[in-house]
């Protein structure tokens, strides 16, 4: 591996400052606190400066700063679906699910830059950002569906019963994403994706509150009625206390 330069070092060292300070503000104040300014004085450059580190100017940061929050989601997630054996499919898909609702939950600022409403921070980058983590998050759940139905196959619908709108979806996002299911199988897999997002949303935007103070007696009633759909309810094992 090549030895960076003196140079490549202190654009590498400016580059995890700059993307350090806006996550801090991020973490803090939220996605639409920020501002060149305000992460240059954090940085102690001035706002020019970062136009020679992220020539896109803010968007660009907030690009980089959502690669790195991805990376340390991505990464519990993954240890998550490992804390399983691979025989165990159920617990490998709600164990990370698990992990996310935490991080929702905890990560608010975090989980609106990823999930929420686009901001005026990311601009034109939005729409990038979200795709980029789709696919992130597509290859941590992907490859166990996959392998579940080669193993023990599930109700799905037919490519004939499917609206044929939807049948292309599906085959669009197996090319983008390189998740081989087939359209049928795939539809299950973002059906569940959907109705977990939906819980996690109303949870982390408190949707539910008051009436519900506690609501992981909902949150894992929908894991058992996802397993079931799947044939897989022997395999749920409640969350450890």
């Amino acid at each position: 591996m090549a030895t960076l330069g003196r140079r490549e070092r202190l654009r590498a060292q400016m580059s995890a400052e700059v993307r350090s300070a806006a996550r801090r503000i991020i973490t803090r104040q939220g996605v639409d606190a920020l501002t060149l300014a305000d992460i240059a004085r954090l940085v102690g450059v001035t706002p020019a400066a970062l136009y020679h580190h992220f020539e896109g100017g803010l968007p660009e940061i907030v690009y980089r700063v959502a690669e790195d929050i991805v990376d340390d989601l991505v990464q519990g997630l993954q240890s998550a679906v490992d804390s399983h054996p691979e025989d165990n499919f159920a617990m490998r898909l709600i164990e990370p699910v698990r992990v996310l609702r935490s991080w929702a939950i905890t990560h608010q600022p975090e989980f609106n830059l990823l999930f929420g409403t686009p901001s005026a921070a990311a601009g034109d980058a939005h729409g990038e950002l979200t795709s980029a983590w789709v696919r992130r998050l597509a290859a941590v759940w992907g490859p166990i569906f996959v392998q579940l139905w080669a193993e023990r196959r599930f109700p799905v619908l037919t490519e004939d019963e499917m609206d044929p709108r939807l049948r292309q979806q599906m085959q669009d996002y197996r090319t983008d994403t390189g998740v081989d299911l087939p359209p049928g199988a795939m539809v299950v897999m973002l059906s569940c994706w959907r109705s977990l997002y939906g819980q996690i949303a109303l949870e982390v935007f408190g949707h539910f509150a008051p009436l519900f103070s506690d609501q992981e007696p909902m949150f894992e009633l929908l894991m058992q009625e996802l397993m079931r759909g799947m044939g897989l309810e022997a395999q749920y094992q409640p969350p450890t206390r």
